[in-house]
């Protein structure tokens, strides 16, 4: 069973940096393949380390720690807020892949390696959440 993030932390930007900066347990990793179906390695990419880091923060128990902590935390919520709005996580996820005329035609999913892009597809979901187009 995985740690599940507080509705505080899933709600408030401060919250989540102050997580972020504590350092994030590495179930969290392991949480975030299983509702994005990301592999080790795509995870590993998004969040700028080595397939062999997560490893190592596994096999040693080690927390998450700085930037990498902040984005997982991010990626977290976003795929927690994709799946409502979207009902079910696969929706989320075909629709990250298809191409947005809001992020001029790219696909949301590659701009998930970024702290900028993570937010740029939190405003899409934004505005659909608000009855606008993506």
């Amino acid at each position: 069973m995985y740690p599940s993030l507080s509705d505080a932390v899933m709600d408030n930007d401060l919250a989540l940096v102050d997580l972020a900066r504590k350092g994030v347990d590495v179930q969290y990793l392991y949480l975030l393949g299983d509702q994005s179906g990301f592999s080790k390695e795509e995870l590993a990419t998004l969040l700028g380390m080595a397939p062999k880091t997560i490893d190592n923060y596994r096999n040693h128990q080690k927390p998450v720690q700085n930037d990498q902590a902040e984005k997982l935390l991010m990626l977290l919520r976003l795929f927690a807020r994709g799946q409502k709005l979207f009902g079910e996580i696969k929706e989320f996820r075909d629709w990250l892949y298809y191409p947005q005329p809001a992020l001029e035609m790219r696909p949301p999913v590659n701009l998930l390696d970024s702290i900028s892009g993570i937010r740029l597809v939190e405003e899409c979901l934004d505005r659909i959440e608000h009855g606008y187009a993506a």
